[in-house]
């Protein structure tokens, strides 16, 4: 219910920033740039650290121990339009790394954890903006929906368990943005905060369970960063402040 509203709010933004474009602004003409980013990323993943907080307390004392997944990388490539000098259309696709492993050995006996949960994040964001010179800012939310298609492997000695898990589902993300213009390329840089939490599941399609019986749930939400830059995919002028 709550993503929906979200999604017709970001409608509204968008219809509102069309209908709102003065003449002088509409007659600069759009323009299209593709993007290309990276950045660190911060993630919650509170229900699987706190498995891994479980695990860590069973073999207490003997040194073994895997750290939480609490952030990673995160890079991708997007398209930005700009209908006018104030609206500007971000349509991402960003992948998020996500992931934790620890090899050691217990009284001689070699012990490996990995588990990764990495996501394909598609986001289309409505962001207004200002100009001033060669610097263009301004904040933006939009909605996205994230795929994860990841494994949880154990071993102990010869012994070795694996598998595949997988969630999918959709998030919101709010952003403080700006670019700088230097002749066609622009440097843009983003940085804002993400919601995106959804249930793991087996493969089998059965959702993966914690130690005391509830589902465990894949959680991205966090801090979000964007470093990058973007080039002109089309001939026409970059939009300016309208008169």
């Amino acid at each position: 219910m709550r993503f929906s509203r979200l999604a017709r709010t970001l409608f509204l933004v968008v219809l509102l920033g069309w209908t709102g474009t003065s003449r002088a602004e509409s007659e600069s003409g759009g323009k299209v740039y593709i993007a290309f980013f990276g950045g660190p990323q911060k993630y919650s993943m509170s229900d699987v650290n706190d498995e891994i907080k479980h695990g860590n307390e069973e073999v207490e004392g003997s040194g073994f121990a895997v750290n939480e997944i609490g952030g990673g990388a995160g890079f991708g490539a997007g398209i930005r339009v700009f209908p006018s000098a104030k609206l500007g259309l971000l349509f991402d696709f960003m992948r998020l790394a996500a992931s934790t492993s620890k090899e050691a050995r217990i009284d001689g006996m070699p012990v490996a954890v990995d588990i990764q949960l990495p996501a394909s994040a598609f986001s289309a964001t409505a962001g207004y903006f200002r100009t001033t010179h060669r610097l263009r800012y301004g904040l933006g939310a939009g909605v996205g929906y994230y795929i994860c298609n990841g494994k949880i492997e154990a071993r102990v000695g010869t012994e070795r368990t694996s598998s595949d898990v997988t969630a999918k589902g959709p998030g919101f993300q709010a952003l403080a943005m700006g670019d700088i213009r230097a002749s066609s390329l622009h440097f843009e840089v983003a940085i804002g905060y993400r919601s995106a939490k959804t249930n793991l599941q087996d493969e089998g399609g059965a959702d993966v369970l914690g130690t005391d019986g509830s589902r465990l749930r894949a959680d991205w939400s966090g801090l979000m960063t964007r470093f990058g830059f973007s080039i002109p995919f089309d001939p026409g002028p970059y939009p300016t402040s309208g008169r």
